[in-house]
């Protein structure tokens, strides 16, 4: 089976992309997960991953934000929303949705660094393809809620201009 992998605007590829991840986040499945009640930010742009009949079978969004990094302006170009559907798993499309969002990241997008959420169990995919821990505190805004930590999920980074692995990172806006 040949695939292909092609970038699009958030917008165009949510039409593309929302079948996918409807099927791997069916709202009873959410219903039961740690992030179940958080609002997220729309993607700037997606990554997806198509087969030979046009079909989506991989997706990550792409997050472009000028945040704060212990009070200094940083460039990060966030990761989210990875999906790969269900018989499409094991096949190495995760490793290259990623490789090509670092690629966007740092050459297209400029990022200081990286960054994605994700949950315990997913980690070690991550770390395979050189995400890294952050140990520091994340800010997200919320709404009703304002200003608000956000420890629902594990924050990793992508080292691209600077290498962040502590300190307090506001996202200045929604989380992805």
């Amino acid at each position: 089976m040949h695939h292909r992998i092609e970038i699009m605007s958030g917008e165009s590829g949510w039409r593309l992309a929302r079948p996918l991840l409807n099927a791997v986040w069916p709202i009873d499945v959410v219903a039961q997960l740690p992030w179940k009640d958080i609002a997220w930010a729309d993607a700037d742009h997606r990554i997806l991953v198509l087969d030979d009949h046009d079909d989506v079978i991989a997706h990550a969004g792409l997050h472009l934000r000028d945040a704060q990094l212990d009070a200094g302006p940083v460039r990060i170009c966030g990761v989210g929303g990875v999906a790969t559907r269900y018989d499409c798993r094991e096949q190495g499309l995760a490793a290259a949705l990623m490789r090509r969002a670092v690629t966007e990241m740092r050459d297209t997008h400029r990022a200081d660094f990286g960054l994605l959420f994700c949950e315990p169990r997913h980690a070690p995919l991550y770390a395979r393809l050189g995400w890294r821990a952050f140990e520091g505190e994340v800010y997200v805004e919320q709404p009703q809620q304002g200003r608000v930590r956000f420890a629902v999920t594990d924050p990793l980074v992508f080292d691209l201009r600077t290498s962040p692995r502590e300190g307090a990172l506001d996202l200045c806006g929604l989380p992805w």
